[in-house]
């Protein structure tokens, strides 16, 4: 009996310490950090190194890692500005057939601030939508980043470039739509790994078209009846150049509430209006896009833009404003014709031009604002090795 007693107590003592030592071990084993968890260290194993991107045209992208090679076909611009200048060293390709051409200023500012953008390969024009299929190929990056008209124009390129591996992503600041301007900066943050400065340019972004669109529904219809005329300037005063009907100036005469004449009235979403038209609507504001189409500076079209000084500028907005059949205008009357750089257009910071363009029709409700020093401040923060000056939003002086 004596004996039993002992085993049972040696029992008891056996169980009583694997209770011990199962209360003590996590029951789900976590703590040895097997393949498909999160330990308390953080790490995560390949799998859930993984992420899904949907872009603008709702396709789901899955990546294993983040991308170690790009093929930029547009928003070179967008990519430095979340990425910043270390990005170019996993750029393999651009678009950048006439992007001196056609864009000066920022070719000059960027090539000069950055000048491995000189060596990098071009995959076609700036502003063509077919891109070379076979030196994409050839160059075969991790991801080829394209806006919503290049995916289009190469519906039989596509397949071949996904069947070779290459992730196609589109994105879009065309159109001028908060959701995609959002969508595509979030989705360039991540797939460089710089998501909280993605995140702050987007809540700068969304905050500034937030406050446009509060202080617009506060106003009165009386108080929007504005008729906006905006025409792009690289024609040059002689002829009439573009007019914009639902993307770019036009997108954000429409979002600030006023009347742009070209709405309705072009055959396609952008091309010039009939002068009789313009004559007959009598705008109460005129708007001069300019740039640097070209590097001859003996011409007259409008100059906006990096590298531009604001003498420049108004100079060559005097010669617009100086058009015969403009005289007789409200907008040229009451000097309301101001100019603004085309080329800021299409990136994260364009909000500063919805803010600037609703300052001009409506200045009371916008007194407190400063889009043109908020502009200037973003530049120097996000691209610091830009150091050119530039003139980007003006209104005609009275002088000329």
């Amino acid at each position: 009996m004596k004996r039993f007693f002992t085993q049972l107590l040696v029992c008891a003592l056996v169980i009583s310490l694997f209770a011990a030592c199962a209360a003590s071990t996590p029951n789900d084993a976590t703590s040895e950090n097997p393949a498909g968890t999160t330990g308390t260290t953080g790490t995560t194993d390949a799998a859930e190194t993984g992420f899904t991107v949907t872009d603008v045209e709702g396709n789901e992208i899955y990546f294993e890692k983040q991308p170690e090679t790009f093929v930029v076909a547009n928003y070179i611009f967008n990519f430095l500005l979340i990425g910043g200048k270390d990005s170019l060293s996993k750029v393999v390709g651009l678009t950048k057939d006439g992007w001196e051409d056609t864009r000066y200023g920022e070719y000059q500012a960027l090539t000069e601030a950055y000048p491995e953008l000189l060596d990098i390969k071009s995959i076609g024009g700036y502003h063509d939508d077919v891109l070379d299929r076979e030196l994409i190929l050839e160059l075969k990056p991790d991801c080829l980043l394209i806006n919503k008209s290049q995916y289009t124009e190469n519906e039989t390129s596509i397949p071949v470039w996904t069947e070779a591996g290459i992730k196609i992503v589109v994105l879009d600041y065309h159109k001028m739509i908060l959701e995609n301007h959002i969508n595509s900066t979030q989705i360039l943050g991540k797939l460089l790994g710089r998501e909280a400065i993605a995140q702050e340019l987007c809540d700068s972004y969304t905050n500034g078209i937030n406050t446009v669109q509060e202080r617009v529904a506060a106003l009165s219809d009386e108080e929007k009846d504005i008729k906006v005329y905006m025409e792009l300037g690289n024609q040059g005063i002689g002829t009439i150049g573009n007019s914009y009907d639902g993307i770019l100036w036009g997108a954000i005469i429409d979002n600030v509430g006023a009347k742009n004449l070209a709405d309705g009235k072009l055959p396609d979403s952008y091309g010039p209006l009939d002068k009789e038209y313009i004559l007959e609507q009598n705008p109460d504001v005129i708007i001069i896009g300019g740039a640097i189409w070209s590097g001859d500076e003996n011409n007259d079209q409008m100059r906006m833009g990096l590298t531009i000084d604001e003498s420049l500028a108004q100079e060559r907005l005097a010669g617009f404003a100086s058009r015969d059949w403009f005289a007789g205008l409200k907008a040229t009357q009451n000097g309301e014709i101001y100019g603004v750089d085309h080329g800021s257009l299409r990136n994260i910071l364009d909000y500063n031009f919805t803010v600037y363009i609703a300052k001009i029709l409506y200045p009371e409700a916008f007194a407190d604002v400063d889009p043109q020093a908020d502009y200037a401040e973003a530049l120097a923060k996000y691209l610091p090795e830009v150091t050119v000056p530039g003139t980007f939003m003006i209104k005609l002086n009275a002088a000329n």
